[in-house]
This record gives C-alpha cells, structure tokens and sequence, in this order.
C-alpha cells in the first residue's frame, strides 16, 4: 500500500461548548486551527506538506484564523475560503473548519491569487496561467501536462463566476479545471479567500496541481426530467435578479406553481424544486439564492437574462448518483485515496432534509471525501449550481 499523500482534519463547530483544564469554554477559531493543526501534524511534519487548503465558516474570527492557521503550519503555502458547510469521513458539518494537507511526497502545486474578479482579462489570465506552469516547471518533482489540473476558490458574492471561469479557461487549454464558490454560512453577506497570510474578497485563487497519483476531475449532479417552462421576461442580468416570469412577479409565480405563498419561499424549498437551463442538450440548474418580498423578485447564484428558458425539474435521488458515479470511478482507476469536492450547499440541505445523513457520511467514509459546501461549483469553464463537483485520486 502507498505512502498516504492527502490528509484532512475538520474541527468542532464554533461557540460549541467544551471544557478544557476543566474550565468550561466557546470553541473559537483559535481552537479550531489548534484541533485541525494537532491532528494533521500527528502524521507529518510541516516540512512534508506540500500545502494546506483550508474551508472555514464565518462564525469563528477571521483575523485570528489567519493568525493561527499561519503559526500552526510554519513555512507552508496555505490558501483557503470561507464555506457554507465543511465535511470529510465525519459526516457533513457546518460552523466547522477543514483543512485538506496534499502532501511533497505525490505533489508539486503552484497557486496564485486574481484580484478585481470582473476586469480580469484574457492577456493577465494567460500572463498567471503561465507563470503557474513555469512555477511547477522549476521543481524538483515535475510532473507531464497530463498529470496535472487546477482548482479554483473565489469570492462567491461578486456574481463573476462566469467571466472568470471564461477568461481562463483558453488560458489553461486542456488542463481540467474545478473549484467551488466561497460562501458564508448562508447570511449572504461576505464571502472571502484566503491567500498570504490574509482573507480577501474580490479575488480568486488558482491551485495549479500536478501530482504522480491516478485522479479523474468530474461532476455529478441528480436531475432527472423537466416538469414545465417558463420565460424570463423581465431581469437585471448584472445582478442576476429576475423580476418576471411568464409576465407574473417572479417570487409570487414561482410560489405559486409550488402551492405556496412568495413569504414561504426558504433555501429548504429551493433545494427540492430547481430551476434549469438547457444548453447543448443538457440541463444545467440555475439556483435560486433568495427573494424579495418587497418586489417579488428572485436573485440567483448563476447568470439569468431576459428571454431566457428556466425549466422545473424533477430531482433523482442524490445520493443514489452519487454513489453510482464513484462506483464507477472506483472500477475505472482503482481503489480511491481521496476524494476532494466543492458540494453544493443545496445538495447538504436536500439530504439533510430528506433524514439521510447517515448515507451521506457512509460514503464520505467509503471514499475518503473531504470538502466544502459551496454557492456554486466549477467544472472546467462552467459555473454550476447543484452538483458534486471533485477530483478522485486513486491509491497505488
């Protein structure tokens, strides 16, 4: 069996009581970073990590975050994003912290951060792209074009996903691309990466990895049919807020078709009734970030226009996908080390409605799967919503 080369730690939630010394306590950011630092560091040593990608919630300190997590892991290259969710073999969490350690021994990864996700251009895109592939070209452990692919995080509030993901994506070529949109605990209010030693919004970080391990980049989502269409008839795509549907104020028609009223209309609803856009014949779901009682409109976390065809779908069973896809992916590269994801937050709300969380947590276990609960997934130059989007890395 391989030397382990991938390591995740997640924390307690924060402002959960604990008792250390015998001194009853909040679990806060400082603990966090001591828990995940404590468990990782038992295995290795600093000098082995080749970097640390961490997904925190909002609800511990940020400022003391980046202090801690700096200290814990001296001299190693850390990036991150705030998260709506957290999870590994422990089952979902939220209001937790994960760290994720990919370790020297079967990885070289060179990062970069873009800043002023919105007036990024295509000659910077290819100026960073570059400069990434030189950085791994300059190691010691170099790995061929074929071994290597990026991740993304960025700023999950800044409605850029789609520029951004556009931009590089001619700038990267072949390489397969995924990565998820930071969030923060579902306020809607401040979503940041993490990069130098500081948390930033406004801004995108790209991981270029390259690494000697059998791994498939994909994404998976649970659509199963259309239901109805409706017609985007009046929106603000910059905001990407729709105010009609089918002539009707949005929020009130969407309600509507659900037998429910506009002030009924939670992220628990949105989860299980979608929206979704046909392209190239295959339905891509545009989710619902919230509505406006005030002016019955409804914002989304991807691009929305006028004239635009939204479609009610049906959902599969989410779980039942999802372990067919890795299934496959065990049959078709050999048994899994590790299994990275940016899962959907809708996804964690669905099954956690549904009372399946003890499915979900077998198969984190079955297949070592740690990652995120994101607003919104990459998967090479597509922004989804709804999906299960990772990188399998299969044991040697």
């Amino acid at each position: 069996m391989s030397k382990t080369s991938i390591l995740s730690a997640l924390s307690q939630p924060a402002n959960s009581k604990v008792n250390d010394d015998n001194q009853a306590s909040l679990y806060g950011a400082k603990e966090a970073c001591r828990d995940v630092a404590n468990e990782i560091l038992a295995n290795v040593k600093c000098d082995e990590i080749e970097l640390l990608l961490f997904h925190t919630s909002t609800l511990f300190d940020l400022d003391t975050v980046a202090q801690e997590i700096t200290a814990r892991f001296p001299h190693v290259n850390i990036v991150g994003c705030t998260s709506a969710g957290e999870f590994n073999k422990n089952g979902y969490g939220t209001e937790k912290l994960l760290a994720v350690a990919f370790l020297k021994n079967e990885f070289s990864i060179a990062t970069a951060m873009v800043p002023n996700l919105g007036e990024v251009n295509f000659d910077e895109a290819h100026d960073i792209a570059s400069g990434l592939r030189r950085a791994l070209q300059g190691r010691e452990r170099r790995y061929d074009t074929e071994q290597h692919f990026v991740i993304s995080v960025l700023d999950g509030l800044t409605r850029h996903e789609e520029h951004f993901l556009e931009t590089f994506a001619t700038a990267f070529g072949n390489i397969p691309h995924l990565g998820g949109s930071a969030g923060d605990d579902l306020k809607l209010e401040a979503t940041y990466v993490f990069y130098n030693g500081e948390f930033h919004r406004d801004a995108a970080v790209l991981l270029l990895v390259g690494t000697g391990k059998p791994f498939t980049v994909f994404s998976i989502d649970h659509i199963n049919s259309p239901v109805s269409k409706l017609v985007v008839t009046h929106a603000d795509p910059e905001s990407r807020t729709v105010y009609e549907i089918n002539g009707e104020p949005a929020a009130q028609y969407y309600a509507s078709l659900l037998g429910m009223k506009a002030e009924d209309l939670t992220p628990d609803v949105f989860s299980l009734f979608p929206l979704a856009v046909l392209v190239g014949g295959k339905y891509f779901i545009r989710s619902i970030q919230k509505v406006d009682l005030a002016t019955n409109a409804i914002t989304f976390y991807c691009a929305v226009d006028i004239g635009i065809i939204l479609t009610f779908i049906q959902l599969g069973d989410c779980i039942e996908a999802l372990e067919n896809k890795l299934d496959k992916l065990r049959t078709e590269l050999g048994e899994p080390e590790f299994v990275y994801a940016c899962d959907c937050f809708l996804r964690r709300l669905e099954i956690q409605q549904g009372k399946n969380d003890h499915e979900i947590k077998r198969l984190q276990q079955k297949y070592k799967v740690a990652g995120f609960n994101a607003y919104g997934e990459h998967i090479h130059s597509i922004h989804l919503n709804q999906t299960f989007t990772g990188v399998y890395f299969a044991a040697q």
